[in-house]
């Protein structure tokens, strides 16, 4: 998230109310594909640090009443708290049903042990961004036609056309 969203959380405007600029209006209009890169990988120490720190923060009595009286406020505070951390798994990691936020966490964890191996030279980025197309595809694309297995049949009787 950047610095002026931040602020703007801070001036009491609503999380909706916010805008994020991920890339200038420039960078946007000329198109073209953008190019992965390991440099751009956070620490995954620090970053599985805070997911900690955030995991115990949101379990508090004292958060929790701040949440359940004062939601504003509490959004304020763990925005302040954990301003190196990204947005969206602050979002992630605040689900109120339990058993999302547990699938939540797992799929973080997932996610910083595969950046850990990028990172470290043990996988390739382009095979990480693979496998994690390939997940997805699995939990939301291939159900929707009877699994990935019955998906490549109906292609194949179909001569390789997709209607």
């Amino acid at each position: 998230m950047y610095r002026r969203q931040r602020e703007n959380l801070n001036k009491g405007e609503a999380v909706s109310d916010a805008r994020m600029e991920l890339v200038s209006e420039k960078e946007a209009n000329q198109g073209g594909e953008r190019t992965m890169s390991v440099d751009a990988i956070p620490d995954v120490t620090e970053l599985s640090t805070m997911v900690v720190d955030f995991i115990e923060y949101y379990d508090m009595p004292s958060t929790k009443v701040l949440r359940d009286t004062n939601y504003p406020s509490y959004l304020n505070s763990l925005y302040d708290k954990f301003n190196k951390m990204p947005m969206s798994m602050i979002k992630l990691l605040s689900e109120e049903d339990p058993d999302t936020r547990s699938d939540n966490l797992a799929k973080i964890i997932d996610l910083l042990e595969t950046l850990g191996k990028v990172k470290k030279g043990e996988m390739s980025l382009e095979k990480a961004n693979d496998d994690f197309t390939e997940k997805q595809n699995e939990a939301y694309f291939y159900p929707a036609f009877g699994g990935k297995d019955k998906l490549i049949d109906d292609i194949k009787s179909k001569g390789g056309k997709i209607e």
